[in-house]
């Protein structure tokens, strides 16, 4: 949701070819504004005001809302905070709504995939003297500080850290990342396993959810109850702190 300005940032480059150039336009945009892109003939690059456009930017007084104006390709919208939230915008459809406060507009091509960054302005928020105390809410029954916690924030890590796609860790992969603090110093694969259980069986309804959103096919423990904490935002970006301060890189070659 937007209330006054926002700002548009738009870069992108091709992933396939990493040492290829790169082009960074920003644009500042207010309600009312709108901004249309396409892509330069013969260097292939996204750029605003391009003929012919493939998408379109524009600001409502509440909005901001996305176009997509080519004929048979789908773009998808990636939510930046969420790690696994995205929206499709569907070939020809116009002036839906993002709604996403950060996000990445993924374009594919035949060799590539561009990239659009937006950035718009916080959402407008209900006072929280005037919203209602859900006492039936899955936040109400996760203790943070709690140990089951943190293994529910190491299986969640890889795709808060800004990818959807990321493989949800092992039980030993789980174990190794958290032996380095001295609540888990004697971590192993039966321990994090129990953890596991729990939150399954008593914490989060992952396997009556699990059923619904695959018709019927289950995931592992491990993937349903990271799928379930991070669509509903029972683990976010912040809760990484619980975690050893260590290269991410090199947990995940272990």
């Amino acid at each position: 949701m937007v209330e006054a300005d926002i700002e548009v940032i738009v870069s992108w480059s091709n992933p396939r070819h990493p040492d290829g150039p790169q082009f960074t336009e920003q644009s500042r945009m207010r309600a009312g504004d709108r901004l249309s892109f396409g892509r330069v003939s013969g260097t292939g690059k996204l750029q605003p005001g391009a003929a012919p456009g493939i998408g379109a930017f524009e600001v409502s007084d509440r909005h901001l809302l996305f176009s997509n104006l080519t004929a048979s390709t789908t773009f998808a919208i990636e939510n930046l905070e969420g790690g696994t939230e995205l929206v499709k915008a569907r070939p020809r459809q116009l002036d839906m709504v993002i709604p996403f406060e950060m996000s990445r507009i993924l374009i594919p091509t035949g060799t590539s995939v561009s990239e659009i960054t937006v950035f718009a302005s916080p959402p407008v928020l209900l006072r929280s003297d005037q919203a209602t105390t859900f006492s039936a809410s899955a936040v109400s029954k996760l203790d943070t500080t709690s140990k089951y916690f943190a293994v529910l924030v190491a299986l969640c890590e890889p795709r808060l850290r800004g990818s959807s796609m990321a493989a949800v860790p092992s039980v030993q992969e789980v174990a190794e990342r958290l032996k380095r603090t001295k609540q888990f110093r004697g971590a192993n694969r039966s321990s994090i396993n129990y953890h596991i259980d729990y939150l399954a069986d008593r914490k989060l309804p992952v396997s009556q959810w699990a059923k619904y959103v695959d018709e019927g096919r289950m995931h592992s423990k491990r993937e349903a109850l990271v799928a379930f904490a991070l669509r509903f935002d029972l683990v976010r970006e912040e809760h990484l702190s619980l975690l050893p301060d260590l290269k991410y890189a090199r947990v995940l070659r272990r």
